[in-house]
């Protein structure tokens, strides 16, 4: 039987463009890449799609979706926007016989988000999934200026919650008017919590290629933003860039044992640079060593 790894890695080689990989977008070179993962979008994909397409900005910039066998009309809605705009998209459609692994245990983990990332060409990443989206034109542009000047790995914003008819619930600001907290700092604050939204990011390319994000088997965002803290500073932008949307689900406690599984990887990891001594505040070492002691009794490990 084949690990994660193994079947992530040979899987991907089988995924294939819809409309081929001669398409305008193809033959260029963007410098930004925004990945979108959707399934059963229907009702939401049209203004995730729009509000990045919407984006004014001095360079090139590429939309790919992982369209993750949506049998609800999503598919089709995202084949009309391929098809609209072939010097902009790299749809992939995916079969969930392949986009999904079980492990020996049944714990089944998913490869699309992974996948995206991985077809990703930009020097830069942005992130929508499909049922969010954006409503500043100029939230990459803002992105990109700041990651371009400043030695930054990951520039994030303010969002606003909404439910799924699109009605503000609450909106989300830090109180800095910009923020750069050095990686050690923003490091100790997420290991505390994640406190930062998917769909406000843009950051480097090589996060991806690092080795906590690799050791990680799922798609999990709260990962990505810890391996780019070993890559440089974070930059905030207080402006409200986007909207998540709350859709009632029983999606997160039906993964309830694959997040914690990932969380004690993530927990270890950072447990052996204390042990190195890479990291010295005893405090964030202190509360670090609870949460997993925490997270390995209620796995089991």
């Amino acid at each position: 039987m084949m690990t994660f790894e193994e079947a992530l890695n040979a899987r991907f080689l089988l995924q294939k463009e819809y409309l081929g990989d001669d398409k305008p977008i193809n033959r260029s070179t963007p410098l930004v890449s925004v990945s979108v993962a959707t399934y059963q979008h229907k009702n939401y994909i049209r203004q995730c799609l729009d509000g990045i397409l919407m984006q004014k900005t001095d360079f090139p910039f590429e939309v790919i979706i992982g369209e993750d066998g949506s049998v609800d009309g999503t598919q089709e809605i995202c084949m009309e926007y391929a098809e609209k705009y072939p010097d902009k998209i790299r749809l992939f459609i995916r079969d969930r016989a392949l986009s999904q692994f079980k492990d020996a245990d049944g714990t089944v983990k998913r490869f699309n988000g992974i996948w995206n990332r991985m077809s990703c060409r930009g020097e830069y990443i942005a992130m929508c999934e499909g049922d969010d989206y954006w409503i500043d034109p100029l939230k990459l542009q803002k992105q990109v200026d700041i990651l371009r000047r400043c030695d930054v790995s990951l520039v994030y914003t303010g969002f606003m919650n909404v439910d799924q008819n699109g009605d503000v619930i609450t909106r989300k600001f830090h109180d800095d008017i910009l923020k750069e907290s050095k990686s050690g700092d923003m490091l100790s604050k997420l290991l505390r919590g994640n406190f930062i939204m998917t769909l406000t990011v843009c950051f480097k390319r090589e996060v991806i290629l690092s080795e906590l994000y690799k050791r990680v088997p799922i798609s999990m965002d709260y990962s990505l933003f810890l391996s780019a803290t070993e890559f440089g500073d974070f930059a905030f932008i207080p402006a409200c860039t986007g909207a998540y949307r709350r859709v009632p689900t029983g999606a997160i406690m039906s993964r309830k044992k694959e997040i914690d599984d990932c969380l004690c990887t993530i927990y270890r990891y950072f447990s052996m640079k204390y042990l190195d001594g890479q990291l010295r505040k005893r405090s964030l070492k202190s509360n670090f060593l609870i949460k997993l002691s925490i997270i390995e009794r209620a796995v089991k490990l």
